[in-house]
This record gives C-alpha cells, structure tokens and sequence, in this order.
C-alpha cells in the first residue's frame, strides 16, 4: 500500500509540473522571428553566406554530401552494434558461449568501424580532389 501511495504521490507532482510549465511552452511558441520585416531571414543568409554554405553546389559537393551522410550512418550502426554486443556481455551471466559471441560481434563491429573510417578518408580525399580539379 504504501509504494502505491508514493507513485500516486509522484504522478501527482509530475502532472502538476508539466500542468505548470507547458502553458510558458505555448506562450513562447506564438512568437514569431519573421514579423520584423524578415530580418531574421537576412541573418540567417548572412550566416550560411559567412559559414561557406551556398544555396548553389557542384555535382562533387553533392556526391560528397550524399558519401559522408552514408558513412555517417554507418557509424550509427556501428555504435548500434557496439551497444549491442556490450549488452549481450553483461547480461551473459558467466555463459562463456554469450561472452564469446558477444566479443566476436565487438571485433566485427570495430573492424567494420575502421573500414569505415578508412573509406570515410578516402572518399574525402577523392572529392576534394575532384572538387579542386573542376575549379
């Protein structure tokens, strides 16, 4: 009885605090940037024009772009992989064929990463090459 009556308490106070702070949420949602004649627009063209980010790229930038966001995401999934396999390491109990299996898919997924890193340099190489080679 009492643990029930101590989550009652903690939804109770969990309610009333989001009842309290998601009004403020709304509030300062209703402002808008944009209302001052779009100077918030210039600033932004101004930064992304300072920072080197043009609306217009080459064929090279857009295929570089398009290579590191793919081996980005690969780099997530080796993260994936390496969480994984920790996990399956701390949960084996002293299983030694949990543990070795979980140690096997940590060496997969660190060579892999290194694959990765590998083509992520190369192909970083090759498109600055390519880029300063059509300029």
């Amino acid at each position: 009885m009492q643990i029930t009556q101590k989550i009652v308490a903690t939804a109770t106070a969990a309610s009333m605090a989001i009842s309290l702070f998601v009004p403020m949420l709304a509030v300062h949602a209703a402002t808008n940037p944009f209302a001052e004649g779009g100077k918030a627009q210039q600033y932004l063209k101004k930064t992304g024009e300072e920072a080197g980010i043009g609306t217009s790229a080459s064929a090279p930038e857009i295929v570089g772009r398009i290579i590191n966001i793919a081996l980005s995401l690969l780099g997530l999934v080796f993260l994936g992989l390496a969480l994984y396999a920790g996990f399956k390491w701390m949960t084996a109990q002293g299983d030694s064929k949990e543990v070795d299996a979980a140690k096997d898919t940590l060496k997969n997924s660190v060579i892999g990463l290194i694959v990765i890193m590998a083509s992520y340099a190369l192909s970083n190489f090759v498109i600055s090459q390519l880029f300063t080679a059509t300029q």
